[in-house]
């Protein structure tokens, strides 16, 4: 009997960026971003951790991607030493489009799958599953770059929920759009605390793509691969 049969699970939920491409990929594309401005491209993970501290305790304002991008663009700021007005976030904003979001949907356009990956998200409808996928980042094109568009009912960013993974709230709002019971899903990526130890929070069932020997306790599997996945799960 396999995972899926065992636990009674009627949801995949999927991370994308380095669970369902390599992560060699996705870190040759944030090195590009570093461009034109070097500064503004060292800081901007940075402030993306320090996003993810902030909203523990203070509530985005309003909860959506609109109040995500101007809290991320005033954290810039702040990491700048400049002052928050209206004109200044809204100058950030376009910075920060120019630099990574516009720019980043044009590198994707050549990201190859993980093998298996297709095969198993085939496997997965077949057994009637639900197919979703959740990214820190917008979707984009990826879907379709991937080859896996028809096989995926709902794709969301957790920067429409207005929090990044694992935020509680990030992760609730992703179960609304899933038509299962939180323990009757199961979540797939490639960070322990961001995806599994995230969806362990809310309740779901979660599985850890690496290829770490380490001991994950809040995974409720660790795969090396998508071919392990298929053998393990179904």
């Amino acid at each position: 009997m396999g995972f899926l049969q065992e636990h009674n699970i009627k949801a995949l939920c999927l991370d994308i960026d380095g669970t369902l491409y390599p992560k060699r990929m996705l870190n040759l594309r944030m090195i590009r971003s570093v461009f034109p401005s070097p500064l503004l491209g060292l800081r901007f993970n940075g402030v993306r951790q320090k996003y993810r501290e902030v909203q523990q305790d203070e509530s985005t304002e309003p909860e959506d991607r609109q109040g995500l991008l101007n809290r991320q663009a005033n954290l810039m700021l702040q990491r700048f030493g400049k002052p928050v007005t209206e004109e200044s976030t809204l100058l950030m904003r376009k910075r920060l489009d120019g630099q990574f979001y516009d720019a980043w949907q044009r590198s994707f356009l050549s990201i190859k799958p993980y093998p298996h990956m297709r095969e198993a998200l085939e496997m997965a409808k077949r057994e009637g599953m639900q197919v979703v996928v959740f990214s820190d980042f917008p979707v984009a094109k990826k879907l379709e770059t991937l080859g896996i568009a028809d096989l995926v009912d709902v794709a969301l960013s957790s920067e429409d929920s207005g929090y990044l993974k694992p935020s509680p709230k990030a992760f609730a709002y992703l179960l609304d759009h899933v038509d299962a019971a939180p323990g009757e899903v199961l979540y797939v990526g490639d960070s322990y605390t961001k995806d599994c130890q995230g969806a362990k929070g809310a309740g779901m069932r979660s599985a850890l793509i690496t290829s770490s020997k380490k001991v994950y306790s809040d995974a409720d599997l660790v795969i090396s691969s998508w071919k392990e996945f298929i053998s393990l799960v179904f």
